[in-house]
């Protein structure tokens, strides 16, 4: 606000001067200029009519000569009067409509309402910074579950089209410099704003996000920061200052197609956990053994070969720079989307293809001629721009590696439900009896649909349940949350509980006999519907009480303490 008053000041200051100096002398002078009334008689005008007059006059509306009739020597001076103050009146107006389109009034004045609506916000927000295709998905993902967010993004063009968005236009947005402080001060970093919990870097520019992320551990370290990176330098500079989470979608691409790789199993469990719920489960997919090509090998090829070094698969890169193919003997010069490199790769007895350039219409090109050739190829694509979306899903590639989708597909899980990167992990670890186990599982309460994940943490009013069963001295166990409190019948809840977290200590994949303590959290997937009965059984004391026991328990606490002593 100190900045608008000072501006505005700045600004006003030589036409408001103008116009009170020009005002002021026409109004003392009229004053003292002799009139008289219709009878003759000699009269002075009064300050107030002269105020008046004067006023009528600047503004061209002339209403006329007030109180009496003017004599020649007033209207001499009303003639006189007249243009110095039309010229000042103007000057004023014409300067104050020069503030309000001037770009930098326009900026303080939106920096100012961005302050005033997020210092409003009652609710836990993170502070996104970018907000293209990848950052709306991010921020739809929020709100769906229940988390607000607050938007720092360098194109005005995008703030603009976000008062379009019905889902998106409530949040507080600003265009500016993501890496200035003071606007991330604004934003809520600074300790005056304590529903802040938490910062999400994703702009295209690794510059920029490591600014951000160094900036935010520097002023808060206690806020975890949420940060995208597609170079390794990046990555490993973000990770040796304590960034919570970097997210590198070509690495994860990667990560995910050696487990395919090795274990489809895994891979495919992996899959269904960190899909958008209520999408279709993908079947299993097994990548086949034998030769593969890759097509391009610069940041994205990379990673795709170590981890065909890793699997122990061989291959044959194909890459327009010669500097990288003389570094691999073998290897062929070309961009991949000609039939001669392919055929000179070897096409023909490969068993697969990656397209792995940088532009999204050479690796669709890459696609559609390498099948013309071997309609047996296993088809890797990778996609830059989001707008290619169909034209991927109609390349017939059987899997495509979609930056935006990675990076916010990874950001949710750790912002929302952060026990799911320490279960996935431990996956990935297990023996394949443990995702053999798991696929069985959930493919009997997901019913070809992705689940749902949730986070339960038994304290506060979640953990009404548990303090009515201490009182009771009734133990409650896994199995009774996992039930339908509102069922007369013992109807399991379609869900699964993945991972139970108490202190330090975790059980993944707890026994249903599992005692439940306040203080635990609880990591879960399935339908909807079952976190909501859940959540109701955690908050009305007698639910589970009456399930762990067997028997109807008085929803009263009088009623409740009578029914103990009766049992005593």
């Amino acid at each position: 606000m100190n900045d608008i008053v000072w501006l505005t000041m700045r600004r006003l200051r030589t036409p408001l001067i103008l116009m009170i100096l020009v005002y002021s002398l026409s109004v003392f002078i009229l004053v003292h200029i002799p009139g008289q009334d219709e009878a003759g008689n000699p009269v002075q005008v009064g300050y107030l009519d002269a105020v008046y007059f004067v006023a009528i006059t600047a503004t061209t509306i002339g209403f006329g000569e007030m109180p009496y009739t003017f004599t020649h020597a007033q209207r001499l001076y009303a003639f006189i009067i007249l243009f110095p103050n039309v010229i000042a009146w103007l000057y004023s107006i014409g300067t104050i409509i020069s503030l309000f389109v001037d770009p930098q009034f326009r900026a303080v004045m939106a920096r100012a309402r961005f302050s005033r609506r997020v210092r409003r916000m009652s609710s836990n927000y993170y502070i996104v910074c970018g907000c293209g295709h990848t950052g709306r998905m991010i921020l739809r993902g929020l709100l769906k579950r229940g988390i607000s967010a607050c938007i720092l993004e360098r194109e005005q063009s995008i703030i603009h089209s976000l008062a379009l968005d019905d889902s998106l236009s409530h949040l507080p947005a600003l265009s500016g410099d993501v890496t200035d402080r003071r606007l991330l001060d604004i934003a809520g970093l600074s300790e005056e704003v304590g529903h802040c919990i938490g910062v999400i870097a994703i702009t295209n520019d690794d510059h920029a996000n490591l600014t951000i992320a160094i900036t935010s551990k520097l002023l808060r370290p206690d806020l975890p920061v949420l940060a995208r990176a597609e170079t390794r330098r990046v990555v490993a500079n973000m990770a040796s200052f304590g960034t919570d989470a970097t997210v590198d979608p070509y690495t994860i691409f990667a990560q995910r197609f050696y487990l395919a790789l090795t274990s489809p199993t895994k891979y495919l469990v992996q899959d269904w956990l960190i899909s958008v719920p209520g999408t279709r489960l993908r079947e299993e997919m097994n990548p086949p053994s034998g030769r593969w090509i890759l097509a391009g090998i610069g940041r994205f090829g990379s990673r795709m070969a170590k981890t065909f070094d890793d699997a122990m698969v061989p291959y044959t890169v194909i890459d327009v720079h010669k500097e990288r193919v003389d570094a691999r003997p073998g290897s062929v010069l070309g961009r991949g989307t000609e039939a001669k490199t392919l055929q000179e790769a070897g096409i023909s007895d490969a068993v697969g293809i990656i397209a792995g350039t940088g532009d999204d219409m050479d690796n669709l090109s890459i696609i559609m001629t390498a099948r013309e050739m071997n309609t047996e190829l296993f088809v890797v694509a990778r996609q830059e721009n989001p707008q290619n979306d169909e034209l991927f899903d109609a390349s017939g590639a059987d899997l495509v590696a979609r930056r935006s989708l990675i990076v916010a597909r990874r950001i949710m899980a750790v912002a929302t439900t952060p026990l799911l990167p320490v279960f996935n992990d431990h996956l990935i670890h297990e023996d394949v009896s443990f995702a053999n186990s798991l696929k069985r599982r959930l493919s009997r309460i997901l019913d070809g649909r992705s689940p749902s994940l949730w986070t339960m943490h038994l304290s506060g009013s979640w953990a009404a349940s548990i303090r009515a069963a201490k009182k009771e001295r009734i133990q409650l166990r896994l199995e009774h949350l996992i039930q339908n409190a509102r069922s007369s019948t013992a109807e399991p809840l379609p869900c699964l509980c993945l991972l139970l977290e108490r202190g330090s200590s975790r059980t993944f994949l707890p026994a249903p006999e599992e005692k439940l303590k306040e203080g635990d959290t609880l990591l879960f997937t399935g339908r909807g519907s079952a976190r909501i009965e859940m959540l109701f059984a955690l908050e009305e004391p007698t639910a589970l009480l009456s399930i762990a026991s067997g028997r109807p328990h008085p929803r009263g606490a009088v009623m409740r303490r009578l029914a103990r002593k009766q049992a005593n």
